[in-house]
């Protein structure tokens, strides 16, 4: 995503990066290849085709259904087994971004727009550069709604959907989706008094954790028309999504409260916890969603928002697991993971050893 280190009360800009500080960032970076995972759960993530923007992954659960592109410029990474990597899309052109993921997605219930949240975690405590605090800064501009602690033993960040999201598109569903009843995990009043909880903060053998887990483990498959649930996937190449909110604001209101066309307007909208309390994710609808930004190379993980770094070494080694899930109740709808994989733990076949 855009942005990954959080604030402090410092307002001065950030001291430039040592020689000695750009070495251990070269050799932590060094022998590694990028590796690419999505899926509905942090159990059934696979390996996904990169840059294959015309033919997305296709992830189903109980809570969500979904097809998945992503797209990193310059890729040469690892390919599903039996592929090879592809290293480009047209997508990209003269363009500045360095990644992109797209969503034609559906949720299975009914969920507030002010619970539905996309940001990272990690599992382990990240080291955060120096002058990192002013990288935070720069994404608070972007997205204010954006809150984090990566201070923290489990670090997150989190932003409401409707803000992250550098495109949505949202069109009326032709067929309904089959459901399951949502497990009675965290409740919004615990959360309330608590940090928000990653994901697999979720204890091990306990009522919620198996409820979840056998919830996952009974997804409809693939057994359906994707195209009837979910519409053609019309895009990849030169062929990209636009805006088109309309469908986002509640019937009731009487005149639209930002253009059908208004990226910045719609996210400062939704930047308001009233207005997005107000707004709801609709099994009715399907919701074309995209992310992407010119900051970070994935291929590497370096990052320059106003300080060049490289993260592998700041991240201790984790991968930058991309979630978007229900911030009440704990269940993830979908997860891309980026993982730096050394070299000398792949095997031959493209499979990284255990």
């Amino acid at each position: 995503m855009n942005y990954l280190f959080g604030s402090s009360p410092n307002t001065q800009a950030p001291p430039a990066q040592t020689a000695a500080e750009a070495d251990k960032d070269a050799a932590a970076a060094a022998g590694r290849i990028l590796r690419c995972r999505v899926g509905p759960s942090l159990s059934t993530l696979e390996t996904t085709a990169v840059n294959a923007d015309s033919d997305p992954i296709l992830i189903d659960s109980p809570f969500f259904v979904g097809s998945i592109a992503v797209r990193v410029k310059n890729f040469a990474g690892i390919a599903p087994a039996g592929t090879e990597p592809v290293k480009d899309t047209p997508y990209f052109g003269t363009r500045r971004r360095l990644f992109s993921i797209q969503l034609q997605g559906r949720f299975k219930h009914e969920h507030s727009a002010e619970d539905v949240v996309f940001g990272a975690e990690f599992q382990r405590k990240v080291n955060p550069p120096t002058g990192a605090w002013l990288a935070m800064k720069f994404a608070n501009m972007i997205d204010p709604a954006l809150l984090a602690d990566l201070y923290s033993e489990t670090p997150w960040l989190y932003s409401p959907m409707l803000c992250s999201m550098n495109i949505a598109n949202v069109v009326k569903a032709s067929a309904p989706t089959a459901t399951v009843p949502l497990p009675n995990t965290a409740s919004a009043e615990h959360l309330k008094a608590t940090q928000p909880q990653p994901l697999y903060k979720v204890s091990t053998g306990s009522e919620t954790s198996m409820q979840l887990s056998k919830a996952l483990a009974t997804g409809s498959g693939v057994g359906f028309d994707v195209k009837e649930v979910l519409g053609e996937w019309v895009w990849g190449g030169e062929k990209d999504l636009h805006e088109s909110n309309a469908l986002l604001l509640p019937e009731y209101l009487d005149e639209p409260k930002f253009p059908e066309d208004g990226v910045n307007e719609r996210r400062r909208y939704y930047g308001h916890k009233q207005n997005r309390e107000d707004a709801t994710f609709s099994p009715d609808y399907v919701y074309n969603l995209e992310i992407f930004a010119p900051f970070i190379d994935l291929n590497t993980f370096d990052l320059n928002l106003g300080i060049n770094v490289n993260l592998v070494r700041y991240l201790n080694n984790q991968p930058i697991r991309l979630v978007c899930k229900s911030l009440s109740k704990n269940i993830p709808f979908f997860i891309v993971e980026f993982d730096l994989l050394k070299l000398a733990d792949q095997s031959a076949s493209g499979d990284v050893k255990a």
